[in-house]
């Protein structure tokens, strides 16, 4: 059997990030899994472990794409610091994206839950010890979660309490700038996890409101108004301007949040669903700046667009 090699996985994986290709992940991820099982490798060679370490990469490049919540939960399980190991890859956003196309916010509050569990649970190496040698810091996942828990608290962190922590942690202190990097990220992660989606906090979707015949968007807690309702008007047209012809089923946008029900919303996303030229709408996104009302709604709409594009790929 010809060998894979390992720079054209690396090249493929790279490739991903940049572009944000689910498909291309999934598709790879299949390949190169099928020809792994058939290259009759041992599984304590070092080549297998190399090339199961893509694989795993790119089962998080295609975390949208898997079926089953429990794959997913296992992934996060066993192989977290896996994906702070892929160059730009934001893992947080592949779970909001998953997050979002729940309509049930009970359902999503259940989903994360069980990522938290997870995460609580998890064995995997996050800090290497030989690298800080005579220095007794904590070395698995699940041991920086309890010190996040000691220092921190049960509930929801106190930001204050965060900052002190982030600040004067010994163990912190310790780190180089890349470690703590890695523990800043599950720190992130776990906090989010945490957050009913039933709170304006915790609430993943991006709210277009008016409010006193002022236009507000509503995101992740925070409010800001926007020049007029106009303006709202003309992001759901510049989104709906860039479709394709094919309508998928209809899906029924998320609710909102009972603490935003006295508003009048007025949503971005469209009752129907349609598969959209996604590179256009991000071609359009950067003419735009991220703090923009236009930049906003068009990265909701993209990453809501990918993962419906990516479940009815991965059902064929």
């Amino acid at each position: 059997m010809i060998k894979l090699p390992f720079d054209l996985l690396k090249q493929e994986i790279d490739y991903v990030v940049v572009n944000n290709d689910f498909q291309g992940a999934f598709e790879c991820y299949n390949l190169t899994k099928k020809w792994l099982d058939e290259s009759g490798l041992a599984k304590n060679s070092s080549d297998y472990i190399q090339y199961n370490n893509y694989l795993i990469k790119l089962k998080f490049l295609s975390f949208n794409y898997l079926s089953d919540i429990n794959e997913r939960v296992e992934l996060l399980k066993n192989y977290f610091n896996s994906a702070l190991e892929i160059d730009g890859f934001k893992l947080w956003e592949k779970i909001e994206i998953e997050l979002i196309s729940i309509s049930s916010l009970d359902t999503r509050d259940d989903f994360k839950a069980k990522m938290r569990e997870a995460l609580e649970k998890c064995e995997d190496v996050l800090i290497n010890r030989q690298k800080y040698i005579n220095q007794e810091i904590p070395r698995k996942v699940d041991e920086w979660i309890k010190n996040f828990i000691v220092n921190l608290g049960l509930d929801s962190f106190d930001k204050v309490k965060k900052m002190e922590y982030l600040s004067s942690s010994r163990y912190l202190k310790i780190l180089d700038e890349k470690d703590k990097d890695k523990v800043k990220t599950l720190l992130d992660i776990y906090e989010k996890l945490k957050i009913s989606s039933k709170t304006p906090e915790g609430y993943e979707n991006s709210v277009l409101m008016n409010i006193d015949d002022k236009a507000i968007i509503f995101d992740h807690g925070n409010v800001e108004e926007v020049s007029s309702l106009d303006k709202i008007k003309n992001v759901s047209k510049l989104i709906d301007s860039v479709k394709d012809d094919v309508l998928s089923d209809s899906i029924s946008s998320a609710p909102v949040p009972a603490s935003s029900s006295a508003a009048n919303v007025v949503s971005v996303q469209p009752q129907k669903l349609i598969i959209p030229r996604t590179v256009e709408l991000e071609e359009i996104l950067n003419s735009y700046s991220p703090s923009s009302l236009e930049y906003k709604a068009i990265s909701q709409e993209i990453l809501r667009l990918k993962k419906a594009e990516a479940r009815k790929d991965a059902k064929r």
